[in-house]
């Protein structure tokens, strides 16, 4: 098979010649289970590893981090190189199924498993990892990993990119969806580094989306719906100083009224300029403590730190600051991240059935002091044996302060707050009623948050409950048209449809 690569900055021109064996045209009128078969049938005639449901190494194979949604695709391709991807993508078009793309199986929503009879491509062979000197850009293969890239990326060069809180996560999904982390604030999210890909389209073509293009802009928070990413590249960054301080800022033991006003000061403390960008925080639910890491020196810290705790004490009198100073970056790296940073596989998927939902909230649209006690209540409402809350609001501001709705597909400009529930299943099973409930639950924080500004949400976090309508709204506003062009376009057949957040062509 002879692939042309082809570089591209917009949605024209975007397809090369494919020259491919010639595979009959399968019949389009089968059940799943006959899909199965024909598609099992064409990769074992490119030569491609494949599996179907009949396969002892099945349950191995279709092993995801969300047990809520059953993984129910016709058949999954392990190729091994771009021909390999070609032929996969060809088996699929001739057997009339649509094709999704698998990392490491993290998504919180199993959208690389995709609907039911999709042709699921795995993309664990595509783990290579090098740097240029020159651009210093990190470029990293479609199944690469957040743990080894980043550790790759600092042990050889001693620099970083901004990267999710899970070492085994795929840093190719989870990079497209936005990525929040704990150094986002003062570099960007992941989405925002995003400086090229390397995409296979539909028709096995391979292009390049590079600065400026109308396809790169797509990717940064809708990447998965115009074709496999075979590679991708990343801006990379020095870090202010090779350590960091680990903090925790408990509250004490205070009610939901008095942890609405604290959460509120924070705020204040924030928008008025106090807040240093390399400080990242993460307020939680559960026990209203705030922790994080600042990258910077521990007298910058102590004295950025010194008026919230005199400002929170007036409200929750026992509010105590501890800290921690981490020798080296790579170990608030591990601290954030977990041990699995210095696994050469990234660590262990694990696993869990749940529901998560997302908000953002903008500078410009702060909470207000009922939104934070109706986010407080709504969660300390949980009242179930089977189902465990888990939430957080991360500090985002920083940088994205210079950043516009429309600078990416996926919306943030001006976030201040991104704000996520979680319900977990206590057992591993999800209740019949677990999605309802967990959505019902915090309706009224919903509608708070609706009284004062349009809802927006999170891709790696958005709930899969929503309609096509509510979530494209809420993920990419009025970039939602465009990207629908750009499907168009690049897309024309649908084949990369077959999943909950896929954008429809208009």
């Amino acid at each position: 098979m002879r692939i042309r690569d082809n570089a591209i900055n917009g949605v024209t021109a975007l397809f090369a010649e494919i020259v491919a064996p010639e595979i009959s045209e399968a019949p389009t009128t089968l059940g799943q289970s006959g899909k199965a078969g024909i598609i099992k049938s064409c990769l074992d005639q490119g030569g491609i590893q494949a599996t179907i449901s009949t396969d002892a190494s099945w349950s191995n194979d279709t092993a995801s981090f969300q047990f809520r949604l059953a993984r129910e695709p016709a058949a999954i391709a392990f190729p091994q190189d771009k021909d390999q991807v070609a032929v996969a993508l060809e088996c699929a078009r001739n057997a009339s199924i649509k094709v999704s793309a698998i990392g490491r199986a993290h998504s919180f929503q199993g959208y690389g498993y995709g609907n039911p009879g999709n042709l699921v491509i795995d993309m664990q062979a595509f783990t290579d990892l090098s740097f240029n000197n020159f651009t210093n850009q990190l470029t990293f293969g479609g199944g690469a990993n957040v743990g080894p890239a980043a550790k790759y990326l600092w042990d050889n060069y001693r620099r970083h990119f901004p990267h999710v809180r899970g070492s085994h996560v795929g840093l190719a999904g989870s990079t497209m969806g936005g990525g929040f982390g704990t150094t986002s604030r003062f570099l960007g999210i992941p989405t925002d580094n995003l400086a090229s890909i390397e995409y296979m389209l539909y028709n096995g073509s391979v292009v390049t989306a590079g600065p400026g293009s109308d396809l790169l802009w797509a990717a940064q928070g809708a990447g998965p719906s115009f074709g496999i990413v075979l590679s991708a590249t990343l801006n990379t960054h020095e870090v202010p100083i090779d350590g960091a301080i680990s903090y925790s800022l408990a509250l004490g033991d205070v009610e939901v009224d008095a942890a609405s006003t604290a959460l509120l000061k924070i705020q204040k403390w924030v928008t008025s300029g106090q807040a240093p960008d390399e400080l990242s925080l993460r307020f939680s639910l559960g026990n209203f403590a705030s922790a994080g890491f600042f990258y910077g020196a521990e007298a910058e810290f102590d004295q950025a730190l010194e008026p919230l705790v005199e400002s929170l004490r007036s409200i929750a009198p026992a509010a105590n600051l501890t800290k921690t100073v981490l020798p080296s970056f790579w170990d608030s790296e591990v601290a954030a991240t977990g041990a699995g940073m210095n696994d050469p596989t990234g660590g262990q998927l694990g696993g869990r059935a749940s529901l998560v939902q997302s908000w953002t909230v903008t500078s410009d649209n702060a909470l207000s002091l009922k939104q934070a006690k109706a986010l407080l209540q709504s969660y300390h409402s949980l009242n179930r044996t089977d189902i465990v809350g888990s939430g957080f609001l991360d500090l985002w501001g920083g940088i994205s302060r210079n950043i516009t709705d429309s600078d990416t597909a996926f919306a943030h400009g001006k976030n201040l707050w991104l704000i996520r529930v979680d319900g977990v299943a206590n057992s591993g099973v999800w209740p019949s009623d677990g999605s309802a409930y967990m959505q019902a639950l915090l309706e009224p924080f919903e509608s708070s948050l609706k009284k004062s500004a349009p809802l927006r949400s999170f891709v790696n976090y958005v709930n899969s409950e929503l309609s096509v309508k509510e979530w494209s709204s809420r993920l990419y506003g009025k970039n939602f048209a465009k990207l629908q062009k750009i499907k168009t376009g690049v897309d024309p057949k649908g084949l990369f449809s077959g999943y909950g957040l896929a954008i429809p062509a208009k």
